[in-house]
């Protein structure tokens, strides 16, 4: 699994899961309930990850550029 983008909210990253999977892409949402206090020590915990297979990666990075240009 590699990570295609880094979030700060739960609401973007399941907003982008959602676009991937409807492009046949099976991603994974890391992080999600990571407790803020965590991110004292490490500020990547804070970090809210959308991951998918290495295989999809390039097509997912694609999509995801092109959302962000779109907004």
């Amino acid at each position: 699994m590699r990570t295609v983008e880094k979030f700060t909210d739960a609401f973007s990253a399941n907003v982008a899961k959602g676009m991937l999977e409807n492009a046949g892409i099976p991603a994974v949402i890391l992080n999600e309930n990571t407790p803020l206090w965590a991110g004292m020590c490490n500020t990547d915990l804070l970090s809210i990850k959308l991951a998918v297979n290495d295989e999809d990666y390039s097509e997912a990075c694609k999509l995801i550029a092109a959302a962000s240009k779109a907004e």
